[in-house]
Formats: C-alpha cells, structure tokens, sequence
C-alpha cells in the first residue's frame, strides 16, 4: 500500500522530464528559426542600402547609371531568397535541433551576412574577374554551409522526419550543393550582359529547377503502408 504513491510520484516525474525535454527542443528550434530569418532579412535589407547614386550626379536621367548595382542587387536578392527558402525547406523536415545542427547554421548566417558586402564588391568592381570570383567563392560557400548542415541532419544524426525517404535526403543535399556553382557558371559565361538579364535568366533558372525538384521528389517518396493502400503520399514539407 505504501509504494503505490512512489509509484505514482515516478511516473509523474518522468512524464514532467518529457515535457521539460519537449519545452526545450521547441525553445531551441524557435530561437534558431527566429535568428535565420533575422539574418536574412537583415542580408536583404542592407542590399537596398547599399544602392548610392553616382557620385557628383547632376539630378539628370543620363547621369543617374545605377544599372550595375540594381542588378548586383536583384542577383544577390534572388540568391538570398533561395537560401532561405532551402533552409525554411530543410527545418521543416529536422525534427531535433542539436548542439551541431546550431553550430552549423551558425556558419551558414555567417556566410550570408557577407552578401552585402560581396554585392557591393561586383557592382563596383563589375569588370574584374577577381570581384566575380570572391562573389561566386561565397555564394557556393554558402550552399556549402547548408549543405553541410543538412547531410548532418539527414545522414549522420538522422533527426530528420522518418517520412523522408533516403532518396530524397541524398537528391536535396546534392541539389543544394551542385545547384550553386552551375548557375554561377552559366550567367558568368555571358561575355557582356545586359542590364537586367542576368537576373531574369537567374529567375528563369530557379522556377524551372523548382519544378524539376519537385517532379523528382515526388518520384523519390516512399510512402508508408498505410499510405499505399489509399493511394496517398504522407504529408511532408519537401516542396
């Protein structure tokens, strides 16, 4: 009669761990969501402020040739909107934040916070192939990052949601990390661009692979039992 109550009190316990465990996980997963989309906002916004009129401008059209930094900008907002995106993507798919998950999106904030700075390098210095070069350095350092951060996820630790079969987990991470250095290869090719054509060719690349990523990811998906019998596909958030 006496042990019933240390029974109850254990059981207690450790349903109060679970949940102290589970408040943590969510505390740790919002803190880290809250400071990416931070960063990136932050990324994006210091793009638009670094946006100068020519210096000694007179206030005439002819002089006013911002041509060079709204497409440095334009680039570099589709870059960074693209890796977010991938991140937003990749989160929703991990399920536990660790110590080495935090540390590598660490890096990956760091990468995109030099964005700006890259973006006004290649602007200014448009016609130097060493400005393209640290440009394109950083921009295939930060797939790098995400990449690197999603192989831990889905390969090493395995916090991913279990519904994300191992095809797609190794189609995303080389995506991720491939996708990057061939479009930087293709709209360096061009010789002499016209104002705004590398964005537009940059946005045309991307909508296209957004469809061709989500065809595939469709074929790659191993839905569960239950799901084959109904003809459904689990519902995760691969799109």
């Amino acid at each position: 009669m006496e042990g019933s109550p240390a029974a109850g009190v254990g059981v207690s316990q450790g349903s109060s761990d679970a949940d102290l465990e589970a408040l943590r996980q969510k505390h740790w997963y919002d803190r880290l969501m809250l400071l990416c989309d931070g960063v990136f906002a932050i990324a994006i916004t210091l793009l638009a402020i670094d946006i100068r009129a020519p210096a000694g401008w007179a206030g005439d059209w002819a002089g006013l040739r911002l041509g060079r930094q709204l497409d440095a900008y334009a680039m570099s907002f589709l870059v960074i909107s693209i890796y977010w995106l991938a991140h937003r993507r990749f989160m929703a798919m991990i399920r536990i934040v660790d110590a080495t998950t935090t540390v590598l999106t660490l890096i990956m904030l760091g990468l995109v916070a030099l964005l700006p700075a890259a973006t006004r390098l290649i602007s200014t210095y448009s016609v130097h192939p060493l400005s393209q070069l640290v440009y394109g350095a950083l921009v295939v350092a930060i797939g790098f990052a995400v990449g690197l951060l999603w192989g831990y996820a889905a390969l090493v630790a395995r916090v991913v949601s279990p519904e994300v079969s191992a095809g797609q987990r190794w189609f995303l991470l080389a995506l991720i990390v491939l996708t990057p250095p061939f479009f930087l290869a293709l709209t360096f090719a061009i010789p002499r661009p016209l104002p705004g054509e590398i964005p537009l060719i940059l946005a045309a690349l991307f909508l296209t692979g957004w469809r061709m990523r989500m065809w595939v990811m469709r074929r790659l998906q191993t839905p569960p039992p239950a799901a084959r019998s109904e003809h459904e596909l689990p519902a995760v958030d691969v799109d």
